[in-house]
């Protein structure tokens, strides 16, 4: 039974390095990564106490796999971090999957719009990166464009408007900075009229210029029959082989096109003639191909400054973090904070940053 653990946590270990577009399969164990790392764990302290010279099964394994373990704990002990206190050469970035401020899943939103302005202010931020962001021109709705300019103090932007309806009506990402933009742009991550983009603001901070990078990666797109569909996995119902092909499937193409997408994304900081900070839902997890390939040789913020798992997703798992800020290593990351907030099934980040 260990040395089955084991060849499934290696096989894990291994998805950082090979595409889903090669060997789609393997994905699907990323998911499974925080359990097969508690099974080795289980498995090390049984050997320790019965048998110890069998604990070398889990240990070399973890050892093997230490780079994708690092990147799935953050181990520090808990400590509160004020966003308002901040050095004078510092400033506050936070990332957020808003979900559109609720406009699709309460019937009245203006609340829970109202709480996210409350929530993001308390926060603080000198440059904030949205996701999944919903503005209007239209009589009687709501221009969070403006509004959140406005309200929170944040003049500047860049918004993808990657969706709109009949010109007044936008989703996509917007970047928001109380410094000046001196230069702002989107770059496609994937054809077709679904296709969000890769947004970028360059900021100008005194005598700095900040590369910002705020991006979606690609969803599962689960609608209300898939998660039907994950009930019945669940209660092993009768059905469960069917709801499992099409969930499958819908997993394996998100997989595929994540992957093309992180290269892109690779591709993109790799270019840029400014020091970048990366925030975005990745909709992945450390563990996965798309995490590893972004990051590269950035810093990962949580894993500086965080503790713990830094779970950011609110549904399914308790164990997902697919919300990230990376910065490079021409920074310091002075902290970094998961808000835990249910406003939307996302959590915020936010990371306190100096130019060095």
């Amino acid at each position: 039974m260990n040395v089955v653990a084991v060849l499934f946590f290696l096989l894990a270990c291994l998805a950082p390095l090979i595409s889903p577009v090669s060997f789609w399969p393997i994905s699907f164990l990323t998911l499974g990564f925080p359990l097969l790392l508690a099974i080795l764990l289980l498995f090390l302290l049984f050997w320790l106490i019965f048998d110890p010279k069998y604990a070398l099964i889990p240990l070399v394994a973890l050892l093997l796999g230490w780079k994708s373990v690092s990147s799935f704990f953050a181990l520090r002990w808990p400590k509160e971090w004020d966003t308002r206190k901040k050095e004078d050469d510092s400033f506050n970035i936070m990332s957020y999957n808003v979900a559109l401020f609720g406009l699709y899943t309460k019937k009245d939103s203006k609340p829970t719009r109202e709480a996210m302005f409350k929530l993001i202010d308390e926060q603080q931020p000198d440059v904030l990166c949205m996701q999944d962001f919903y503005t209007s021109e239209k009589k009687d709705d709501f221009n969070n464009r403006e509004d959140i300019s406005h309200i929170l103090d944040l003049p500047f932007r860049f918004f993808s408007s990657d969706f709109n309806r009949n010109g007044n009506q936008h989703w996509g990402s917007i970047i928001f900075s109380k410094f000046p933009i001196l230069q702002s742009d989107k770059v496609k991550l994937s054809p077709g009229p679904l296709g969000e983009s890769l947004i970028f603001a360059d900021i100008v901070r005194g005598e700095d210029t900040i590369r910002i990078v705020n991006m979606h990666l690609e969803s599962y797109r689960f609608n209300t029959q898939d998660y039907q569909s994950i009930e019945k996995i669940k209660k092993q119902e009768d059905s469960v082989l069917v709801a499992a092909k099409g969930i499958m499937y819908k997993m394996r193409d998100a997989y595929v096109r994540r992957s093309r997408q992180a290269n892109i994304v690779a591709d993109f900081i790799r270019t840029s003639p400014h020091p970048v900070i990366v925030c975005g839902d990745f909709n992945d997890t450390p563990a996965s191909y798309t995490y590893f390939t972004i990051k590269g040789n950035l810093q990962d913020a949580f894993l500086k400054r965080g503790s713990g798992i830094g779970r950011t997703f609110n549904g399914l798992s308790p164990t997902l973090r697919i919300d990230y800020i990376f910065a490079d290593r021409a920074f310091t990351i002075n902290g970094f904070k998961t808000v835990h907030s249910d406003l939307s099934d996302h959590r915020p980040v936010i990371a306190n940053v100096t130019l060095r």
